[in-house]
């Protein structure tokens, strides 16, 4: 399961409904929720706002704005749904309006409008929506609601059809309008087509059809797209690894989203390379941390390229909605990293947001400020135990049990268990590890075990002890695997996810004469130093 939190801009088809079109974007995305602001009828197409995860929570102001749309009406034609798909009332057989008649009229909706609710809506009477009222051939009494027209140009006049755009205040029924103006012409009309261009800030020119969206994802390209309309805290980074330099920020700026009454939103800046972290997970860790939004962009040649004042205004402004920054003293964006806290000082009145910068943290009074590059070397040297301190949990490893040779149970008489080892993560020396196994059976319940996380009531740890490397004693010429024997029985493991956390070096790789002479290493020196320091950990 995916975390993806904002609004996607969406154009929806002709044919299918908002909900169907939001379950679409379900399964293309593997999201748990996605929401839509502002229902499109099934026969209407064009701009729907879909909101991902956390965002759903804003669908209601997402679709409170104003909206524009590009409607067909059809003159001497009356149904009973007020569109073209529903059964025909009426038609008329005189002399249709005159051009002139018909831009008299459209234009006298313009301003404050009383609108009858149609029998065919989505509004509830008494708990029961009012179309599901019309279907069983019934009409009851409804409100008269006021809404605005705000603009209304006639685009072409073609008798019987009429192509006009209007803008109007939510909860306007554009075939309502369309089946009130038939009225005042005397003649009679319905809605034959519905296209609406806009909703608030979101334009049908941007708008992506699911196809589109499909690709993106298939690309990574996601999180680019999504929008957040609630005004926002964000702090800007590349957030690998969240360790306790990370942590401090995030607690200020979940403390500053607080106080100013805004959502907090971390966007991650990631480089290509090796990562301290899963990269799969750091969404996931982030918002676990109380975070309301966490968005992730690469940072590829265009973002590069864009001045910091053009990726304050088009991302952190205009994208991400920020009233309010927080960010290390060093904050440094956009190309040439010109946007510092010069800069900062220089835009926060012309753009409308504050800002607030924190000390960086060090390890200790005289240590070295906490980074990723403190972390990743640590790593590389093989001090997890040290990397682990500074994350503020153990670097560990997440993946699927794998099938292996059965060399562990079949020779070695120590059952293991076998995942493979990422490419994109930066890992420690070849060797043997203590380490502690947690067990899940669905990689979506896997939430680590650190310092701010909740315990996971579907998970069991166990005390472990790993090999990480190309087992040279085996000769198998497979590629480097990390194998793990667990102290306890958690049954079969094969096809359940698991994280191998990283406690302590023991021993580098080598290779053996023979699997007896392995099997004594493991049994007599191995386990039992793995067992003693786990034990003193308690």
């Amino acid at each position: 399961m995916n975390h993806y939190t904002g609004f996607l801009n969406v154009y929806k088809e002709r044919g299918m409904s908002s909900m169907a079109v939001c379950a679409r974007i379900r399964r293309i995305l593997d999201v748990a929720k996605a929401g839509h602001a502002g229902t499109l009828d099934p026969m209407a197409e064009g701009v729907l706002p879909v909101a991902l995860g956390r965002a759903c929570k804003s669908c209601d102001e997402a679709g409170g704005g104003r909206k524009t749309y590009r409607a067909g009406m059809l003159l001497g034609v009356t149904t009973d749904t007020q569109d073209v798909t529903g059964t025909e009332l009426s038609r008329y057989e005189g002399e249709l309006p005159s051009e002139e008649e018909i831009r008299n009229v459209l234009l006298s909706f313009v301003g404050d409008y009383d609108q009858l609710t149609p029998m065919y809506s989505a509004r509830q009477v008494d708990g029961k929506r009012l179309y599901e009222i019309a279907r069983e051939g019934k009409e009851v009494e409804r409100a008269v609601k006021t809404v605005e027209i705000m603009d209304l140009t006639i685009e072409k006049i073609d008798l019987p059809h009429v192509v006009f755009s209007v803008t109007c205040s939510r909860g306007t029924y554009v075939r309502t309008l369309c089946h009130d103006a038939g009225e005042k012409l005397g003649c009679g009309a319905c809605m034959e087509s519905l296209v609406r261009t806009s909703v608030g800030d979101f334009r049908v020119e941007e708008a992506l059809a699911t196809e589109q969206v499909k690709t993106l994802f298939e690309n990574g390209g996601i999180d680019r797209e999504l929008r957040v309309i609630t005004p926002t805290a964000v702090s800007i980074g590349k957030f690998d690894g969240t360790h306790l330099g990370h942590r401090k920020l995030l607690r200020e700026l979940r403390k500053s989203a607080e106080k100013h009454h805004l959502r907090s939103l971390v966007l991650i800046l990631d480089t290509p390379g090796k990562s301290v972290e899963d990269r799969a997970l750091r969404k996931e860790k982030i918002l676990s941390m109380g975070i309301d939004y966490c968005i992730e962009y690469e940072l590829d040649e265009e973002l590069m390229r864009m001045s910091a004042e053009a990726f304050l205004r088009e991302i952190l402004i205009g994208k991400l909605s920020m009233k309010f920054m927080v960010a290390g003293k060093d904050i440094a964006f956009g190309k040439g990293r010109e946007g510092n806290e010069e800069f900062l000082r220089k835009h926060a009145a012309e753009y409308g947001f504050t800002f607030k910068l924190i000390d960086k943290l060090k390890d200790g009074e005289d240590g070295p400020v906490i980074s990723s590059t403190v972390v990743r070397d640590l790593i590389r040297n093989g001090d997890v135990e040290k990397a682990g301190q500074l994350l503020g949990a153990p670097w560990s490893v997440t993946g699927v049990v794998e099938h292996g040779k059965h060399i562990g149970t079949d020779v070695l008489g120590v059952p293991t268990v076998n995942i493979s080892v990422p490419d994109d993560r930066e890992l420690p020396p070849y060797g043997v590890y203590a380490t502690e196994t947690m067990v899940t059976c669905d990689a979506e319940k896997q939430i680590r075990n650190d310092i701010t996380a909740p315990k996971n009531k579907d998970a069991a740890v166990y005390g472990s002890i790993s090999n990480l490397g190309v087992r040279p004693t085996a000769e198998d010429g497979r590629p480097a695997t990390l194998e793990t024997a667990l102290f306890g029985d958690p049954g079969d493991l094969y096809g359940k996810t698991v994280e191998i956390r990283f406690l302590r070096y023991l021993r580098p790789e080598r290779k053996f004469g023979s699997f007896e002479e392995l099997k004594e290493q493991m049994t007599k020196v191995d386990i039992p130093e793995a067992q003693k320091y786990l034990q003193s950990r308690k």
